[in-house]
């Protein structure tokens, strides 16, 4: 009697076992999503510019708008995990500028550098912009 009563309590434990460690596995972390409006600037050679964003997400792939002083211009790129990468050409001196920034993503913030045209980099940030009603 001992013996079955070891053997069903054995077992219980075997199954119980894989269903408890499963209950006790974290959740995943969930990944941010940049959809929306963001204030953004940038260091460059001339100085500090501000700007803003319109991303839209799908999946990895990010399109959106840039909004700049010097007129709204496409973006494209991708968004894979907390890691954002996008560009965009301006005109610079009569030529086009691919502008690449990646930054990483910490709740309403990013920050990372900006690439002009791999020649020279900088600092990038953004935050995201306050919702209107």
């Amino acid at each position: 009697m001992n013996t079955l009563k070891a053997l069903l309590l054995l077992s219980f434990a075997v199954v119980a076992a894989p269903v408890s460690a499963h209950a006790q596995a974290p959740a995943p972390t969930p990944v941010p999503t940049i959809t929306g409006e963001w204030n953004a600037s940038m260091n460059t050679p001339g100085g500090a510019r501000a700007f803003g964003l319109v991303f839209k997400v799908e999946g990895e792939q990010l399109t959106g708008t840039v909004k700049r002083d010097a007129g709204d211009v496409p973006l494209e790129g991708t968004v894979k995990g907390k890691t954002v990468t996008f560009s965009y050409s301006v005109n610079y001196n009569g030529n086009a500028l691919l502008l690449t920034m990646t930054a990483t993503v910490s709740g309403d913030t990013m920050k990372g550098t900006v690439s002009f045209g791999g020649q020279a980099d900088d600092d990038f940030n953004a935050t995201r912009a306050a919702k209107t009603p």
